[in-house]
């Protein structure tokens, strides 16, 4: 009899995402989750890396308390990996699209890439 993996509740994980809730969302990561993010100020050569909950724990809170709106669309949802995309818009009506993919373990995050574009 094989053990079933916990599954990766998408829809929460995009209801906290797009509330912004800063504690349900951190709870979708691993311990030793990694979020890497390519963006202008951090190119292919020299990636952003948070590395586990706590470091990403605090990113998850300076948004939280921002005056960003996000939404996510387009997802395209599996056991292992999910991809959506992210439409921020910024307090001063500039915007940042971006690609994610998240790569699940025993129903948690365990890497999250971003691929960012800004106005």
């Amino acid at each position: 009899m094989s053990e079933q993996k916990p599954e990766f509740e998408f829809s929460a994980f995009k209801d906290a995402f797009e509330r912004k809730d800063a504690y349900r969302w951190v709870q979708f990561y691993a311990d030793d989750a990694e979020w890497i993010e390519y963006k202008p100020s951090a190119p292919p050569r020299d990636p952003l890396r948070m590395v586990g909950r706590k470091r990403i724990a605090e990113f998850i809170a300076s948004l939280e308390r921002s005056d960003i709106k996000i939404s996510l669309s387009n997802e395209v949802l599996g056991r292992e990996r999910a991809a959506f995309s992210v439409d921020v818009t910024l307090p001063d009506g500039k915007g940042v699209y971006e690609h994610t993919i998240i790569y699940i373990e025993d129903g948690k995050i365990a890497r999250q890439v971003d691929v960012e574009a800004w106005d």
